[in-house]
């Protein structure tokens, strides 16, 4: 289909619309200048059939027929009169002018005054003198042949009317359109060179203070939080980047580490790489952003536990036990440090191996919050428009795995958790967008628990049932709370209430939960009571295929 340009539409609207009242107005003006002909062709001719009339009375007064047919004979003035008839009241004709066919249809009118009838018009006049009737005058009149003149005039005059009045609007709408489309096309000319260009420093050239102007400014907005975003997620991949080369070189030693390590590093950029710039700005930074939180924070304990092992003590023990090499025995069994050797070992291992679980347990977070993030990525990527992997799982394992996310956040912040799972229910879901929805539930609540300044920070996390089919998570804080003007607004897009907040996680999460088939929802008594969070969502069972 070929493309029509904005400025083309809008002329061919107005010439449209001009088009339409024109044909209306010259209609109507026509059918106004038809009828108003008409009433004057009719009225002309009782004119002249009264003027007749009173010069006939003296010749039927005097019995003189030709008196009378010269009377008739001034008719040749008008000549769209056809024939005229004088009448003595008992039916004999007196006098006549032109065509005498047809004359029943005359006579056949019985009443005074004129009627159409075809395309003639018939006039019946009554001679009378000093109050007696001494005839009847009958005309006919030729209406067709003036009306079918008049309706070529007018036609032709309207179609020039019309014809001139479209080319005058099109002229004008042409120039005058530049002020609407022009800036509608700069705008464009902008969107299409941001898109091509990926240049998220260019900004649209405002115009006007209307709402174009103002539509300009969102624009312009839009392209500077883009621009933002980029910076931040870009400085943000080069941290993560050289955290994970930090991370790699400290425990270079262990071969198994180091080969999970470099696929997560090669996982991290992967997914970095594919956020895209245009993505980001619809949501990808904000949920990425909670898990590299947590990776953040991982990543900094495992560099502080490495940093402070007792590798170097054990290597201590080892220099102390070659430097005795020759007498080892006696070194161990008689020399004060000797004798405690064998128990610092024993502790020294312990504690190394306690290292170790908690280094691998470590790792183990940092590799499940990274196949989130990669999850993210690619479900943004796709516009949040095709739908991921489902998944059969308990909901227990997508509440504690988004609480595993944020554990490290929730301890430092010395938050209270509290469980409430009714049943051990199972759900057959895209797990990583229900996991955005939970860290990012839980990510508020953490957030709304500093701000509500309590003594003790409580966390409740609720599973249960909500009908037959539907799946309740419940996720609950006892933090700052919520103006009941607010919980109408928490959903929009754009709207926070922390400085720091962009204002689309709980908007995404809502939009995720409707595409998923549920909701999410929110309550709140107000400031100081805290808040809650519901997900519901459906429980689509596996179909046996026994």
């Amino acid at each position: 289909m070929r493309k029509i340009s904005i400025q083309r539409k809008m002329t061919l609207v107005t010439l449209a619309v001009c088009s339409v009242v024109l044909l209306l107005a010259t209609g109507a003006l026509f059918t106004y200048q038809m009828v108003a002909f008409r009433q004057a062709f009719k009225r002309d001719l009782s004119v002249t059939a009264e003027i007749i009339a009173n010069n006939s009375a003296a010749p039927l007064t005097f019995k003189d027929a030709n008196a009378a047919e010269e009377v008739l004979s001034a008719l040749k003035s008008s000549p769209q009169v056809l024939s005229a008839w004088i009448q003595l009241p008992d039916g004999h004709s007196f006098a006549s002018y032109g065509a005498t066919t047809n004359r029943a249809g005359i006579e056949a009118v019985t009443e005074d005054g004129s009627r159409f009838e075809n395309n003639y018009l018939l006039q019946r006049e009554p001679i009378n003198l000093g109050g007696e009737r001494l005839g009847t005058l009958f005309l006919r009149s030729d209406y067709n042949v003036v009306f079918t003149k008049l309706l070529h005039l007018y036609a032709g005059m309207f179609a020039l009317v019309l014809a001139v009045s479209i080319l005058v609007a099109f002229l004008l709408s042409a120039g005058l359109h530049k002020f609407i489309s022009g800036p509608i096309l700069t705008l464009a000319h902008t969107a299409r060179e941001v898109a091509e260009k990926k240049d998220y420093s260019v900004r649209a050239r405002k115009t006007s203070e209307d709402e174009l102007g103002l539509f300009t400014d969102a624009f312009n907005q839009m392209l500077a939080q883009i621009q933002a975003q980029d910076t931040n997620l870009q400085q943000a991949r080069e941290h993560l980047a050289k955290q994970v080369e930090a991370l790699q070189h400290e425990i270079s030693e262990r071969k198994n580490a180091e080969t999970k390590l470099k696929s997560l590093h090669k996982q991290l950029l992967d997914a970095s790489r594919s956020a895209g710039m245009a993505e980001v700005a619809t949501g990808v930074l904000h949920n990425v952003g909670n898990v590299l939180n947590s990776v953040n924070v991982s990543v900094t304990l495992m560099q502080e536990q490495v940093r402070k092992s007792k590798v170097e003590n054990f290597a201590r023990v080892v220099d102390m036990l070659e430097e005795h090499a020759s007498h080892l025995g006696t070194f161990l069994t008689t020399d004060p440090k000797g004798q405690l050797v064998p128990r610092y070992l024993r502790q020294l291992a312990d504690h190394l191996a306690l290292e170790h679980k908690e280094g691998l347990r470590m790792m183990e977070g940092v590799a499940k919050n990274v196949e989130h993030i990669k999850k993210i990525v690619a479900m943004q990527q796709s516009f949040s428009k095709v739908v991921g992997v489902q998944e059969t799982l308990p909901a227990s394992e997508l509440v504690e795995d988004a609480l595993q996310i944020n554990a490290s956040g929730l301890e430092r912040h010395g938050i209270t958790l509290e469980r409430q799972y009714s049943e051990e229910l199972e759900v057959t879901v895209d797990k990583h967008r229900v996991l955005q929805i939970l860290i990012n539930l839980i990510r508020n609540a953490k957030y709304a628990l500093d701000e509500g300044g309590k003594h003790q920070k409580l966390l409740r996390l609720g599973i249960g049932r909500n009908g037959n089919n539907c799946l309740k998570i419940t996720v609950a804080d006892n933090g700052i709370g919520i103006p009941p003007e607010n919980l109408t607004r928490v959903f929009c897009h754009g709207f926070t209430t922390r400085k720091e907040g962009h204002g689309f996680g709980l908007h995404s999460g809502a939009l995720a939960a409707k595409e998923m088939g549920g909701s999410l929802l929110a309550h709140s008594d107000g400031p100081g009571h805290g808040a809650t969070f519901v997900l519901e969502l459906p429980i689509r069972k596996q179909e046996d295929n026994s």
